[in-house]
């Protein structure tokens, strides 16, 4: 592939369709086909299916000789395609069909899917973007780490109407919330102790440059749960110094420890990251898609 002169009817594509993420379902994959073959594309492998069935669905189009691969999903199904596109040098195209959607609107504004890919398909531009990586899985858009991340369960839990579940969940984590602190080192330099820290990456932050070699990181200390769910949400949008319990700083390395298992979300993601880690600044993560400016 020449990266100044990308052609999407010589590209071969695969796409991958979480029909759980939120925001799209199985009619997806006709109209994902159509768009397809309207820009000449007709090498297409498409897999389509719940949350259940992506690990899958990765592994064979990790598999497959593709030049691009279109996520479909939320944020973590979006991270899962990017470590595939990573490990192989293929291209990504991330389409917002999940709640938030925090990489796709930084990319491409808060567009639908349909209109963000003809536009990408209309003239197609490589972008190489940063990341981080912690525990052998990377993230392109923050990593939560602490205690505070298992209100993401309960939350899962409203958004399906399961009442009681999220009942059972949020009081677990609210007992959870407060028992372990995390102990954070920035770059060997600054050090203490938070309820949770958030790491968040140059393309969704609203002080940095999405070019900048660094993270942001974000110590955060809390007095209740009601401020917690608030600062969650402050926290995925970049929103930093808007909080006055926030110490931020910026770092290309945070080390983590605690004297129990560290729950943490990546992109949207809950993963245990066990008594410590350490979370590096990759500056070459993964090449998109987007359409050519001008």
């Amino acid at each position: 592939m020449v990266p100044n002169a990308i052609h999407p009817s010589e590209l071969k594509v695969g796409v991958v369709i979480n029909t759980s993420s939120g925001g799209c379902d199985s009619n997806c994959e006709g109209e994902m086909l159509d768009i397809l073959k309207g820009a000449g594309i007709v090498e297409t492998k498409i897999w389509c299916g719940d949350a259940d069935q992506m690990e899958r669905s990765f592994k064979e189009a990790a598999r497959q000789k593709l030049d691009v691969l279109v996520a479909l999903g939320g944020d973590g199904t979006i991270r899962r395609a990017a470590e595939v596109c990573a490990a192989q040098g293929r291209y990504l195209i991330p389409l917002p069909g999940g709640t938030m959607n925090m990489l796709a609107r930084a990319l491409y504004g808060d567009v639908s899917w349909q209109d963000a890919l003809d536009k990408i398909l209309a003239a197609p531009s490589a972008k190489v973007l940063s990341g981080g990586r912690v525990a052998h899985k990377q993230f392109l858009i923050a990593a939560i780490v602490g205690a505070p991340t298992l209100w993401a369960e309960a939350r899962e839990s409203m958004r399906e109407r399961d009442i009681s579940d999220a009942i059972e969940k949020g009081t677990a984590a609210f007992q959870s919330m407060f028992e372990t602190k995390v102990r954070y080192f920035i770059s060997e330099v600054k050090m203490g102790e938070a309820e949770a820290l958030a790491v968040i990456c140059p393309l969704i932050s609203q002080e940095m440059s999405d070019s900048e070699q660094a993270f942001e990181a974000a110590a955060i200390e809390v007095e209740n749960v009601a401020e917690m769910i608030g600062l969650l949400t402050t926290v995925a949008f970049g929103k930093w110094r808007d909080d006055r319990n926030i110490l931020l700083t910026k770092t290309n390395k945070v080390r983590v420890q605690s004297r129990k298992d560290i729950p943490a979300m990546l992109d949207g993601e809950k993963v245990n990251l066990g008594r410590s880690a350490e979370i590096n600044f990759v500056s070459k993560a993964v090449t998109v898609l987007v359409p050519a400016s001008g």
